[in-house]
């Protein structure tokens, strides 16, 4: 049952009562009296206490606890705060043909620092293609395929092109410290679903164990033996993962799957444009529009996974109302598109689309 943490009033009132009972005579509603004061005071101890008592309660359990409760709560079970991570991948560009060039050659994007972290050769035609990493940690650090990524120091390679481009993967696996409220929800996932030898929530633990993964779902397909991992990756467009993000998960995912299972794939959802019409909304501004959008995305993220064939996935369409109905400000609103519910497949999962406003 609930512990309901008693107001000054109620403290007060119980403290004079104390005084009436033990000592008789004692009158507690004069304004100017010592025994007043002290059970104005012994009212306020008691008020923090109780406070106390009560925070302390809330940090006995992984859903209420604070943030250092949160972490020994994980660390109990073998859950512990994703670090930052450098992101990392390739670039190419031209060099002198066949020339070695020596790692810790360094590229610069954006103010983000980039060192090759092994030799690399330039092919007969001086084409050259270096992996590189981020000299820091954290999802800045990642980069999309065909993105300019610039020679740093061309004076000690004057023979190297000024100007690289990122390879068809990007560079992923980048990502911030984990928040913790995803630690949170990793340790609930860890409590609810015990290590099972190889179950589909041990494949989702383990994918969701890489820094910058925030959700991960794991189906059983068709052939024996194999296991479909997809998973969203933290500040990536609509959360899809890029190539090279799919590999750190993948290489991450080798190392603890069973030999039982000898082909579990880490897979990027394939984005699933949902087109949103609304009419009639009321208190028509930018701030409310642009709290919809992040409502329905936020909602897609808690309520929604990837659907497969055989496994499919319903986006109810009053999930949508719902989403816009919770923003603040929002009083009415006529939900036109999507016309029914959208059901995914083929490993889709729902993005926001095109958002329309009509009268």
């Amino acid at each position: 049952m609930a512990w309901p943490i008693r107001s000054l009033d109620e403290l007060s009132s119980r403290a004079r009562g104390y005084f009436r009972q033990y000592l008789p005579g004692t009158d507690t509603s004069l304004k100017n009296n010592f025994v007043t004061i002290v059970v104005k005071v012994l009212a306020g101890l008691g008020h923090e206490l109780e406070l106390r008592a009560g925070w302390l309660a809330r940090q006995i359990f992984l859903y209420s606890a604070a943030e250092q409760f949160v972490i020994q709560h994980c660390a109990d079970v073998g859950i512990y705060r994703k670090q930052p991570t450098p992101a990392v991948g390739s670039i190419t560009g031209t060099g002198t043909p066949a020339a070695v060039y020596p790692a810790g050659v360094r590229f610069v994007s954006a103010s983000v620092i980039y060192i090759s972290t092994s030799n690399a050769t330039a092919a007969n035609d001086g084409s050259i293609s270096f992996a590189v990493s981020a000299e820091t940690k954290g999802a800045n650090g990642n980069r999309d395929a065909g993105g300019a990524v610039s020679l740093a120091d061309p004076g000690l390679y004057p023979d190297l092109s000024a100007q690289f481009t990122v390879s068809s993967a990007g560079l992923g696996g980048g990502a911030d410290l984990e928040s913790i409220e995803d630690l949170r929800q990793r340790g609930l996932q860890r409590k609810r679903n015990p290590p099972g030898a190889g179950s589909l929530t041990d494949y989702e633990r383990y994918a969701r164990e890489v820094s910058g993964v925030v959700a991960a779902w794991a189906f059983r397909a068709a052939s024996p033996g194999t296991v479909w991992v997809y998973f969203l990756f933290a500040n990536r467009v609509n959360l899809i993962p890029e190539p090279s993000d799919v590999a750190v998960v993948q290489t991450y995912i080798d190392t603890k799957r069973l030999i039982r299972v000898d082909n579990t794939v880490a897979l990027a959802p394939v984005a699933n444009p949902i087109d949103v019409t609304i009419n009639g909304l009321s208190s028509d501004t930018t701030e409310i529009r642009a709290s919809i959008s992040a409502a329905i995305t936020a909602m897609f993220l808690a309520k929604c996974r990837p659907g497969i064939p055989g496994d499919t996935f319903t986006v109810s369409k009053s999930w949508i109302g719902e989403a816009i109905s919770g923003v603040t400000g929002e009083d009415r609103h006529v939900l036109a598109l999507p016309v029914g519910d959208v059901t995914l497949t083929d490993g889709r999962f729902p993005t926001l689309g095109v958002v329309t406003y009509g009268s």
